[in-house]
């Protein structure tokens, strides 16, 4: 399937992440950390952009970044081809040194953005490099905390603002919040988004975005349809899907249209569990393995496209 274009609007908040290219490091010495920084501080004044959260990590970063009038791909364009031409000439290398285009999830602010930072800031956290973000000096945790002062690039105190009134106040509830517990469909959402990997948000706010975007809002499809159309693609029966079997083939088919109905459809992975009568860090775990498995199977790829165009049809008719 085509990508479609990125949703822009003047106030859109996006989690953002750039990953190196074939997982390889972007970082290597504080040095480097420093240069991301002042050219990121750069790009956010020249293309007024706000940014709300970040956490730099060995071979990728993730930020809250927030537009005005500018689209955020003169940002993130200029940020990359400057880091990879400093870090090459650096180096001696040549060629890519990130993952393809930046990945960016349009997210809901009442609903999703403080949820957005503590999945930022616990990145190191769940990567298991510290057990406290405190600890870790790469991340805008410790602005938030106040136990250093943020830099003038990082916008603090409009994020604090939900937790209190008062700095003393917001900060202590944002600790709060901090050591609450994320559940895993959450994470799921938070990495790939709930509707075709670009949005993050209910449905009342996917079909506002979409018709701002002048995108036309696709009519919805039930679990049992999408059901019925992996089956035929597996070459099993929809009542297989369903039952008690662990067969690696059906479980294979049931991840597939987990992943599919949540990046297409803006159903939740507790939809999917449910129905197949699973639970739901079991179908994360599977869900999570086949987006990996996409990325080097092309059979796979293939098969999904097949089940994508068969939606698709379904919609129309």
């Amino acid at each position: 399937m085509a990508r479609k274009p990125r949703i822009h609007y003047p106030g859109a908040i996006y989690h953002v992440m750039l990953r190196g290219n074939a997982k390889q490091a972007i970082f290597h010495k504080d040095e480097e950390y420093r240069y991301f920084e002042n050219i990121l501080a750069q790009g956010l004044e020249q293309n007024s952009v706000r940014l709300h959260a970040y956490c730099w990590m060995e071979n990728h970063v993730h930020m809250a970044l927030q537009v005005k009038d500018k689209p955020l791909s003169k940002l993130m364009q200029n940020i990359a081809q400057r880091y990879t031409h400093w870090f090459n000439e650096r180096y001696g290398r040549v060629g890519h040194l990130f993952q393809g285009r930046y990945k960016a999830i349009l997210v809901d602010e009442d609903a999703y953005l403080l949820e957005l930072i503590r999945y930022i800031h616990l990145n190191p956290v769940r990567a298991n490099i510290v057990t406290d973000p405190i600890d870790y000096l790469l991340s805008s945790h410790a602005a938030y905390t106040g136990h250093v002062q943020p830099p003038s690039w990082l916008t603090v105190h409009r994020c604090l603002g939900y937790f209190g009134k008062t700095e003393s106040a917001a900060r202590a509830a944002y600790l709060h919040f901090m050591g609450q517990t994320t559940e895993e469909e959450l994470l799921e959402q938070l990495r790939h988004g709930n509707k075709e990997g670009r949005i993050l948000g209910n449905e009342n706010f996917i079909k506002d975005v979409l018709t701002q975007n002048s995108e036309t809002v696709p009519a919805e499809i039930t679990i049992r349809q999408l059901v019925d159309v992996v089956a035929h693609a597996y070459q099993v029966s929809p009542l297989e899907m369903t039952s008690a079997s662990r067969s690696r083939h059906l479980a294979e088919a049931r991840a597939m249209a987990a992943l599919i109905g949540m990046d297409q459809c803006n159903y939740l992975l507790s939809n999917f569990a449910q129905y197949f009568k699973r639970d739901v860090p079991t179908m994360s775990k599977r869900v999570k393995a086949m987006r990996t498995r996409l990325t080097k199977n092309r059979l796979m790829r293939e098969k999904m496209g097949h089940i994508n165009n068969q939606i698709t049809t379904i919609r129309k008719a």
